[in-house]
């Protein structure tokens, strides 16, 4: 099985941090988003991982260059979910006909478990592709399962009622309860007549599929969670810091901070005795807290500096971004300063 990773969007909702670093490489608790979807798809069974570049496609190439089994495809134009998807299938990079193919995205976070069922149940359920499914909130996409097995009911460890677990054919509903995860298993050779060039997934690859009837579906057992915006970035953080996933934390201390969440400090991170952090809070390698600064919510990434009698609410600060003395920052996403800009403002 060959894993595809989605990593070449341009990251518009965390501007303006992705105008100086792509999305896939923000850490929201010291390692990249797209270090986690790697590694959770070699995890999953993946013998080779594919990632596809376009937005900050120098810096990707440079963050996984050298990664055994890791290929990073650069797109000139930018193609999209599906495009790309195609674009890798028809350069030879995900294998021929019937062979599996499993696909996230770098801003998607997901139990590795959750990957491998889905490869397993592509196989089982004999059809071209398999969605992996959520319970539908917000505004979803409208899905309903059919063909399911209807045993007793098996509640998961929250209580949840898990009958229908074993998946089965998914059919549009507006009304239907499941949603789509943002994650498929597929036989690369439904990619190999599709046309070439700029579309999303569901419209050259999922949608047809799904119109035709030939789309099975598996409801995820773990938790998953879209980092694509500044609160769920930092929901992601605070969950890598619980234990929500099964990624390991690089080099560190972890330990409570004054408030209800876990506070992480990376192995060269300084915070004076003076200041106060509030978790759930992630201090990067290299990051300083000066005294009398004030923490909460947040992640310092990589070298940044929160200045003395500073305060930092709700927020990500990019590497090396710097917030002066005294100056409070809520809710906001730091890139590095420029030319003497102070970010605060």
């Amino acid at each position: 099985m060959i894993g595809f990773c989605l990593a070449a969007g341009a990251g518009s909702r965390l501007l303006p941090l992705t105008r100086v670093m792509p999305k896939p490489l923000l850490a929201p608790a010291g390692r990249p988003l797209v270090d986690l979807a790697v590694e959770a798809l070699r995890a999953a069974g993946a013998t080779r991982v594919v990632v596809n570049a376009h937005h900050g496609a120098g810096q990707l190439l440079a963050q996984l260059a050298g990664r055994s089994g890791v290929e990073v495809v650069v797109e000139p134009v930018l193609l999209g979910t599906g495009g790309g998807l195609v674009n890798a299938a028809k350069l030879g990079l995900l294998g021929d006909g019937d062979d599996p193919v499993l696909v996230t995205a770098a801003d998607h976070v997901v139990d590795p478990a959750d990957l491998a069922a889905l490869g397993s149940f592509l196989g089982r359920s004999g059809a071209p592709m398999a969605a992996g499914l959520v319970p539908a909130a917000g505004d979803p996409f409208g899905l309903r399962l059919e063909g399911s097995p209807t045993g007793p009911d098996r509640p998961d460890r929250a209580g949840r009622d898990r009958s229908g677990d074993d998946g089965g054919r998914v059919v549009r509903d507006p009304d239907g309860p499941w949603d789509s995860a943002g994650v498929y298993a597929l036989r690369v050779g439904v990619l190999l007549d599709l046309e070439e060039g700029p579309a999303t997934l569901v419209g050259r690859v999922l949608g047809p599929l799904l119109d035709r009837g030939e789309l099975a579906g598996l409801p995820f057992r773990g938790a998953t969670a879209d980092a694509g915006t500044l609160a769920r970035l930092l929901d992601v953080s605070a969950g890598l810091l619980s234990g929500r996933w099964p990624y390991a934390l690089p080099p560190g201390r972890l330990r409570r901070g004054l408030g209800t969440g876990p506070v992480f400090v990376a192995e060269g991170a300084q915070v004076d005795p003076a200041a106060g952090l509030a978790g759930p809070v992630v201090l990067d390698a290299g990051a300083r807290v000066e005294a009398g600064a004030v923490v909460t919510r947040s992640v310092v990434g990589p070298g940044a500096v929160v200045g003395a009698g500073a305060r930092v609410v709700g927020s990500f600060l990019g590497p090396g971004a710097r917030v002066p003395p005294g100056a409070t920052v809520t809710a906001a996403l730091v890139p590095r300063a420029e030319h003497g800009a102070d970010p605060a403002r």
